[in-house]
């Protein structure tokens, strides 16, 4: 592959990176401004909920870090070679992986742009915002979990790491169950409202078209 492409391959994933990350500070630094708490914590988790929440956090730091130390690259991968190897190289997935992680970027800016003023960085049970059926959430009801799982298997298909494969399968699994829980608190603050939207709209995709009001 030509070294220019390769490159172009290496820092795509690490300038998506900056862009999710640029524009959830932007939005959450508007929603402060505005008196609105986008980080919250939730005091009702059991020691096995504060566990899933841990390992995730981690692995989507050590994820970051993947992408980080294959665009600059950093000198240590922090996994035995047989895992940081890399174990295909072929340009059709890496194609793919880079549709994937330019996707998972745009459906996580749609999803804060949706959001508006009811974004959390975790369940806020005092203050959980107005519910959100609208735009991107018309199609999904999960969009920036759906992002976080897109942008890790297309970062596995960029980098065809082994080490890459684990920390998807570990993030798809952990927000799964961080969905779960989200699902029975938004049942209780939203009642029957929430529930007609979620008999409506898919957990992770909905593939009917949505209504004129739910994409408005």
């Amino acid at each position: 592959m030509h070294v220019t492409v390769a490159r172009f391959f290496d820092w795509l994933p690490l300038v998506a990176l900056a862009w999710a990350l640029g524009f959830s500070i932007g939005h959450a630094l508007a929603l402060y401004g505005r008196g609105v708490r986008v980080v919250v914590g939730d005091w009702q988790r059991t020691p096995a909920q504060m566990l899933c929440d841990t390992v995730l956090v981690l692995a989507l730091l050590f994820l970051v870090y993947q992408v980080v130390a294959n665009a600059w690259p950093l000198p240590a991968r922090l996994v035995p070679p047989l895992l940081s190897t890399p174990v295909f190289d072929a340009l059709a997935a890496k194609v793919v992986g880079a549709l994937l992680v330019v996707a998972a970027a745009v459906i996580q800016s749609l999803a804060l742009c949706a959001f508006g003023d009811s974004w959390r960085l975790g369940i806020d049970r005092e203050r959980p915002g107005e519910l959100v059926t609208g735009g991107i959430f018309a199609w999904t009801r999960n969009p920036i979990y759906l992002a976080l799982d897109i942008s890790a298997l297309g970062v596995f298909l960029l980098q065809g790491r082994l080490i890459l494969v684990v920390l998807a399968a570990i993030i798809v699994l952990t927000i799964h169950e961080e969905i779960r829980r989200e699902e029975r608190f938004l049942a209780e603050a939203y009642g029957d409202g929430y529930r007609v939207y979620r008999a409506r709209v898919g957990r992770y995709v909905s593939w009917r078209l949505p209504d004129h009001a739910d994409a408005a």
